[in-house]
């Protein structure tokens, strides 16, 4: 069970959407609702000559925000009915990922919005949300910025591949799983990499969520030409589904800041919660 729910809280303009479905998340699991959210340092560039550019937007728009933030916190706590605490941080450093990192390791999961491709805010850019996947540890939740928010899912597409990720995934999700009527386990061309003939591809990993209560299908597919990512996005329009869950940044990368292909396509055009393990 999560019985610790961060939930990031520096998109202010989304923080109401987050704070209901991690508050609701931490109701019906029974957890503790925690917040975070940092005031970041003024932001250095290079100027002319030796003359820096100091750059304050960030940290006084964040710190204008403190207290509102902590009554959206503290409102949805008390409406939801749940414990909790919010932990704000006064930063040095303009980069607000390494605090979400440190407190998501000592979280069950932690909720963040989907990353905003334009934002001129490096607070709630792609970046923060990518470092967060990869450096936790821990799974997590992303929502959208248009769709379906609710966690309560009741038809849950689970991307399969066989790979370290996948299984990070499948086992980190089983919270969400159990409470689902009915979970496919999509596997995108398994002929290609699956290595035992004969048998049917996710068919052990089936077995092992049936035993944790899970109503599990497999429902192997092919991509017809499309990058895996769009393959599981169309997977779950086409199924209904309300939560999807996947291995994050399976493939090899020239560093852990460049997306590999599944996940940024799914981050770029998610229409409902996402699941990451990494």
């Amino acid at each position: 069970m999560y019985k610790t729910i961060l939930v990031s809280l520096n998109d202010l303009q989304r923080n109401q959407t987050l704070l209901e479905s991690a508050a609701g998340l931490a109701r019906d699991l029974d957890g503790h609702l925690r917040g975070i959210y940092v005031i970041p340092a003024v932001e250095l560039y290079g100027g002319v000559g030796l003359q820096p550019v100091i750059f304050e937007g960030n940290r006084q728009l964040f710190a204008d925000a403190e207290k509102s933030v902590r009554l959206a916190f503290d409102s949805a706590r008390e409406n939801f009915g749940v414990p909790g605490d919010i932990v704000v941080i006064d930063s040095t450093v303009p980069d607000i990922a390494g605090h979400v990192i440190e407190y998501s390791r000592f979280a069950d999961i932690t909720i963040v919005d989907q990353p905003h491709e334009d934002s001129i805010l490096s607070v709630v850019g792609r970046r923060v949300v990518e470092r967060v996947l990869l450096s936790t540890g821990r799974p997590t939740l992303v929502l959208p910025k248009r769709g379906r928010t609710s966690l309560a899912a009741d038809l849950v597409v689970l991307g399969w591949r066989g790979t370290r990720e996948s299984a990070r995934a499948a086992f980190d999700s089983l919270p969400l799983l159990q409470r689902a009527r009915k979970v496919e386990i999509v596997w995108a061309n398994p002929e290609l990499e699956y290595p035992h003939p004969g048998s049917t591809p996710g068919g052990e990993l089936a077995a092992a969520l049936v035993r944790h209560g899970v109503n599990a299908e497999i429902k192997p597919i092919s991509t017809g030409g499309k990058e895996a990512g769009e393959a599981l996005l169309t997977a779950v329009a086409d199924s209904g589904a309300e939560l999807l869950v996947m291995g994050a940044y399976g493939h090899s990368r020239i560093s852990e800041m460049i997306l590999g292909g599944a996940t940024k396509s799914v981050l770029k055009d998610m229409k409902c919660p996402v699941l990451f393990s990494h």
